[in-house]
């Protein structure tokens, strides 16, 4: 009997305390966070129920659900169920932050983490004492990169943030993979790069290594008056560089017939090409040589430092205003005609071993081509003698004819080759006196 009445007082407990609907007093974290109930079947707002705290009657034909918001926080969402038995005093804790991110250009990717979440404009969700790092990135724009932190000892996250890709960026290709990169004089590297262009701004790319002639590349980054840079760019370095030096310091360096410089000289050898390089100084050898950039063929050097040897024609000659010109000697009225061409054979035959022409009627001698061989050059040497002067007074014209071909180490030279000989203004020193004798003996 007992038992019987304790099941009907309980039951009539139950059927009181449904029929009485719960008072809920809910208080969020922050004062001015807003409490908002929803709608059943979706999520979209029914009615703002108060902000930081607020009493709550639990709807019997309602699901109850509440959703608690505050700006730079990730809502959060409670459903009462009216069946339940629930505390009279709720609290809810808005903890994680969110932030809105917007991103342009539209089609920019946005990556949390290193991950790509979306594009445009994404919810960045920090969870207490967590942090995460954005990336918005589009291809031919510099990158942007933040990273925001929900700590109390950190700055706090803003509820919006807008990303907007303004700088221009250009992904350097460089070959050899090792040349070093530079943006207007700073260093970026070695081998690939990017490259960023600022908005409004130019950039002046250079890559160089040793040995390579220099690339150099301006990029501008306004649109308004200049074409966009490219999102690649391949620098490539084919032409290749010779630094060149001499001893002596004042040596002529020439390439095709010009002089290109004195001591020293900065070389380009374009590709698959080639260029030779004559150096010259009187009183040396003069020094030819080819540098080849082309495949199969010996890589030209980064240096090349050019010692000149010591032209023993130069030291073997002395400098004369008497060579190659015809020089008129009258003969003292002394001598008759006959003693004068004898005196004149028999200085020239102390010279020159072998009279090619003789005839003294005409008063006319030549010489046979007498030939120096040098390391460097071939010297030939000859006298013509003709008769000069006035019908009154007995003279002879004398040319003492000094020539040199350079040896090239390619071809050969013969003294007949007459196209390969040139005027020389020096005398080798054994015919130094020649004129001088015959100046002295005639006169």
């Amino acid at each position: 009997m007992y038992f019987k009445s304790l099941l009907t007082f309980l039951v009539l407990g139950l059927f009181v305390f449904s029929a009485q609907a719960q008072k809920l007093t809910i208080t969020a974290n922050h004062s001015d966070a807003k409490f908002i109930l929803l709608n059943d079947y979706d999520d979209s707002d029914k009615q703002e129920l108060g902000t930081g705290a607020i009493e709550y009657k639990l709807d019997k034909n309602s699901r109850n659900r509440i959703k608690v918001t505050k700006p730079g926080f990730q809502p959060v969402v409670k459903e009462y169920n009216k069946d339940l038995k629930w505390d009279k005093d709720q609290r809810v804790s808005l903890d994680a932050r969110r932030v809105e991110i917007s991103a342009e250009p539209y089609d920019a990717d946005i990556l949390v983490d290193g991950r790509s979440i979306g594009k445009k404009a994404i919810y960045l969700i920090i969870e207490k004492d967590r942090f995460h790092t954005v990336e918005v990135k589009k291809a031919g724009f510099a990158p942007q990169t933040k990273t925001y932190y929900n700590s109390p000892d950190r700055e706090t996250p803003p509820a919006k943030d807008y990303f907007e890709l303004k700088d221009r960026q250009v992904r350097l290709e460089v070959l050899p993979a090792d040349g070093n990169v530079m943006a207007n004089g700073v260093s970026l590297g070695k081998g690939n790069q990017d490259v960023n262009v600022p908005l409004g701004d130019c950039v002046t790319v250079t890559v160089n290594k040793d040995g390579y002639v220099e690339y150099t590349k301006v990029f501008c980054n306004k649109p308004d008056t200049d074409p966009e840079p490219p999102v690649r760019e391949q620098a490539v370095l084919s032409d290749r560089l010779v630094k060149i030096t001499t001893n002596p310091s004042d040596a002529i360096i020439e390439i095709g017939g010009k002089t290109v410089g004195t001591g020293n000289y900065d070389l380009k050898v374009p590709s698959n090409g080639s260029v030779e390089v004559r150096v010259m100084k009187d009183g040396f050898v003069r020094y030819t040589k080819n540098y080849y950039n082309q495949a199969n063929m010996q890589e030209p050097p980064t240096t090349d430092f050019i010692e000149m040897a010591v032209d023993e024609a130069y030291t073997s000659s002395v400098s004369s205003d008497l060579a190659n010109v015809r020089i008129t000697v009258p003969v003292n009225s002394a001598h008759t005609s006959e003693e004068a061409w004898r005196i004149l054979s028999s200085i020239v035959t102390r010279y020159f071993d072998i009279l090619e022409t003789v005839d003294y009627n005409t008063g006319y001698l030549t010489t046979s081509w007498q030939v120096e061989n040098f390391a460097s050059s071939i010297i030939r040497t000859r006298v013509i003698v003709s008769s000069g002067g006035n019908s009154d007074q007995l003279a002879y014209a004398v040319k003492l004819i000094s020539q040199e071909a350079y040896l090239d180490g390619r071809n050969q030279v013969t003294v007949k080759d007459d196209e390969k000989f040139q005027d020389w203004s020096r005398i080798l020193k054994k015919y130094e006196g020649l004129i001088q004798e015959i100046q002295a003996r005639l006169q």
